[in-house]
């Protein structure tokens, strides 16, 4: 009984790191489909993912959080600026062909 406390206490304390992965690969993909205010949509994700990563900082320690955090400060606005604007201007352009 001891070993499932331990295991329910340890993926308790990962759950907001999780979450924050699915938060930010869902903005992500929002970024990259090219229709007029989804990228809001996908930064608004993207700021709840950096709290959770704050939070799972906060509970876990550095292991628990770092990497959702640089994620989603560094490649988020990567993926945005470098592939989904890009994306969204060339369908526009060859949609008024």
């Amino acid at each position: 009984m001891n070993e499932l406390n331990t295991t329910i206490a340890a993926s308790k304390k990962t759950t907001p790191g999780r979450a924050a992965w699915v938060l930010l690969i869902s903005a992500w993909i929002l970024f990259l489909i090219p229709f007029p205010g989804l990228g809001v949509v996908g930064w608004i994700l993207n700021f709840v993912a950096f709290v959770l990563a704050i939070v799972a900082l906060s509970q876990g320690g550095v292991k628990a959080g770092i990497w959702q955090l640089l994620c989603a400060i560094m490649v988020s606005p990567l993926v945005y600026w470098l592939i989904g604007i890009p994306l969204m201007a060339g369908m526009v352009y060859h949609g008024m062909q």
